[in-house]
């Protein structure tokens, strides 16, 4: 294939912004940006729990319908006693994600661990004051070799660090691998992650007050399986919190 002068101008160039210019907005790729741009962080959908459900954070249109929970968590065995989210999983956050967990852009982790800290530092609720213990969501070391990193490990361990609670990166760990929860449709998901999860040591989280990190929230299949593994292990109260949280 022979390639055109301006197809190769445009390879050079791009090299060299490449080169000079690593990092680039993880919305909309403006060069020298580590994380998103000023436009595109107005274009994030901070999100408000009093607009959700009180019990899964699923966003709600009438907010006033969702005073105790909303039709997903009664059809569900809920084991969390709350799960919020920071974000909508819309827009340049969504691409910004993908970026980090599928293209190897892992040095989003610091940018997008600063939203959730700023979110938490401001709008979490009065339980998070209670928190005992910052346990990640786990993941295969199929999936863990393959990725490079854990996004829930790279998300709680700043969390953690930057209100100073006991953070148990290892303390949950994944039994059998199980399909991509992406790939899934809402009525599978449940079951691909039912009974996937141990805690290891059982003596760290008794009696205690835990917070469960992930990244993107969706029927809340993973997060209810992790709380599911805390509570048989002795866990008093688990709650949940994500980056974002994708409606549908």
């Amino acid at each position: 294939m022979t390639t055109t002068g301006n197809g190769w101008l445009t390879d050079v160039v791009s090299g060299t912004l490449s080169l000079l210019f690593p990092h680039r907005c993880a919305g909309c790729d403006r060069i020298d940006i580590c994380g998103f741009c000023r436009e595109c962080k107005s274009l994030l959908d901070l999100a408000n729990p009093d607009e959700c459900c009180s019990r899964c954070g699923a966003p709600s249109s009438a907010p006033s319908a969702f005073t105790t929970s909303c039709p997903d968590c009664r059809r569900m065995s809920l084991r969390f006693k709350q799960a919020v989210s920071c974000l909508r999983y819309t827009g340049p956050l969504a691409r910004g994600v993908v970026l980090w967990k599928y293209e190897g852009h892992r040095y989003l982790s610091n940018p997008l661990a600063s939203l959730m800290i700023e979110w938490t530092a401001g709008t979490a609720p009065a339980w998070f004051e209670t928190v005992q213990a910052v346990v990640p969501a786990p993941q295969h070391p199929d999936t863990l070799r393959r990725r490079g990193f854990s996004p829930a490990e790279e998300l709680a361990s700043r969390l953690a660090s930057a209100f100073e609670l006991p953070y148990l990166p290892r303390l949950l760990f994944k039994i059998r691998y199980t399909e991509p929860q992406a790939r899934l449709s809402r009525d599978t998901r449940t079951a691909n992650i039912q009974d996937s999860m141990m805690v290891f040591d059982n003596s760290l989280i008794q009696g205690k007050i835990a917070l469960v990190i992930d990244d993107v929230m969706t029927t809340g299949a993973t997060i209810n399986e992790c709380a599911r593994a805390l509570k048989a292990s002795g866990a008093d109260t688990v709650y949940c919190l994500t980056l974002a949280r994708q409606a549908g």
